[in-house]
């Protein structure tokens, strides 16, 4: 006869069982997306505290902004894609602290490694961010690094150097502490 708790077992162990399998599709995801031999080509991120020169970047709604827009200013790079549901999850919270904090020199700029612009416009559409977009390149990841993960977060100070890195999905109270960063 089964204990009264064995059904609660069951259950946690069905929710962490698909959160398993949704971490594991989400992994077959991004190498699929990544195409073969990328993980090993796959240059890592800069250390903490290294200088980041950010290139030139044309925007998904077709702007530029040049590496001299960013200077002075505190920038959380993003790397995300459409199909990726913890991406999907972290955008309205960078999209809050983009809108909250754009006018005092934080910005977030997110970078996708969708195949197609159009998903990510349509996506960005969809949702309505703020924050500017564009398609994450070789200049990018020069200046950045390609990490295995996703979504990935770079934290670049307004002195031009890397101040925190994260992989994989923020908390949302984490996401808000990011803004401390605009004093340092």
């Amino acid at each position: 006869m089964p204990l009264p708790n064995d059904r609660a077992l069951r259950g946690a162990r069905r929710g962490l069982l698909r959160q398993m399998t949704g971490l594991a599709l989400a992994g077959a995801a991004t190498l699929a997306q990544a195409g073969p031999g990328a993980a090993a080509a796959r240059p890592a991120a800069p250390a903490i505290g290294t200088s980041v020169q950010l290139p030139t970047v044309r925007l998904l709604d077709g702007r530029e902004l040049t590496s001299a827009y960013w200077r002075d200013k505190v920038v959380v790079i993003e790397l995300w894609a459409s199909w990726c549901p913890f991406c999907k999850r972290q955008n309205p919270h960078l999209d809050r602290l983009h809108r909250a904090h754009a006018g005092s020199g934080l910005e977030v700029l997110a970078l996708s490694i969708d195949r197609n612009p159009d998903d990510a416009r349509r996506y960005l559409r969809e949702h309505g961010y703020a924050f500017h977009a564009a398609m994450f390149d070789e200049r990018w990841q020069a200046a950045i690094g390609r990490p295995k993960g996703l979504p990935i977060v770079w934290v670049i100070g307004r002195d031009g150097t890397l101040r925190q890195l994260e992989i994989g999905e923020m908390f949302p109270e984490d996401i808000e502490e990011l803004a401390r960063w605009r004093t340092t």
